[in-house]
């Protein structure tokens, strides 16, 4: 049935290449080789008893280090504020289309990976070219324990149940981790309609006095929230994502990432909406 579902779900022409029950046995991962436009894919997803279906990570075949998602190319926003991105601190392991980008465009910024599934970190190594030694822990312990050492801290932490919700004390610790110019880039997917994202995002932002929020144009926009150690004014974003994607080589599909977004200095919509 779970062949099925994905083969229903992809196409009968797409690969499936592996699976993996979840720890708990109430879903799975699964690892599926599709074409998207003449571009040959491989994505990690979940699919919980229900059959519903969650895209994890993506990486193209014949191009790994380039980044599919376009919430990726937001949450490389983060990296453009520290005056040398050297450290940061990637919580999320999924398939590792952060840490393959980054490696090839800053391979001068030292990496700490974090995964706590053991799943998902064995997918990554055997189909998606992880070989960076891995921190499996849990999210929160690593954060607290940082203290200043990071320039960049990117939050990317879903299950097959969705958003992995946090505690206040969280929040704290990951801007707690960051030098005095450093940034926290959270994910917060397309599930803005849940009013439990939207709680999550509100209490996040309270903890986080200078945040902003990068949202996509799509009918089902993404949400991905940038907060800096200190105030960073957003008119000098869109010119420092530039500079940076320049003097990085980056592909014009990251320099320009912020033409493609709507940038809110506050919660894109009202708390109880």
């Amino acid at each position: 049935m779970l062949q099925d579902r994905l083969r229903g779900y992809y196409g009968h022409d797409c690969e499936i290449v592996a699976t993996r029950r979840t720890a708990g046995g109430a879903a799975f991962w699964f690892v599926v080789d599709i074409a998207v436009r003449a571009h040959f894919q491989r994505l990690l997803g979940s699919i919980d008893r229900s059959g519903a279906i969650m895209e994890h990570s993506a990486m193209d075949l014949l191009h790994p280090d380039r980044l599919i998602f376009l919430y990726e190319r937001m949450m490389l926003v983060a990296f453009a504020l520290p005056p040398e991105p050297r450290k940061a601190l990637l919580l999320g392991l999924g398939g590792g289309a952060m840490c393959r980008h980054l490696a090839r465009h800053l391979p001068e910024c030292a990496l700490t990976l974090v995964e706590r599934d053991p799943a998902v970190l064995d997918l990554a190594r055997r189909y998606f070219h992880i070989d960076q030694p891995v921190r499996r822990a849990d999210a929160e312990q690593v954060a607290g324990d940082a203290h200043g050492a990071f320039d960049v801290v990117v939050v990317d932490l879903y299950d097959p149940g969705g958003l992995a919700l946090r505690e206040p004390r969280f929040w704290r610790s990951c801007i707690a981790a960051l030098k005095p110019e450093g940034c926290i880039a959270i994910n917060w997917a397309g599930f803005l309609q849940k009013s439990e994202v939207r709680d999550e995002i509100a209490r996040a932002a309270a903890q986080l006095p200078h945040s902003s929020f990068l949202e996509d144009r799509g009918r089902r926009p993404n949400i991905v929230q940038l907060a800096p150690a200190s105030d960073f004014p957003l008119g000098n974003l869109d010119a420092r994502q530039r500079q940076f994607g320049r003097s990085h080589l980056l592909p014009a599909e990251d320099r320009n990432i912020l033409q493609r977004c709507r940038v809110h200095a506050r919660l894109p919509w009202r708390t109880g909406d």
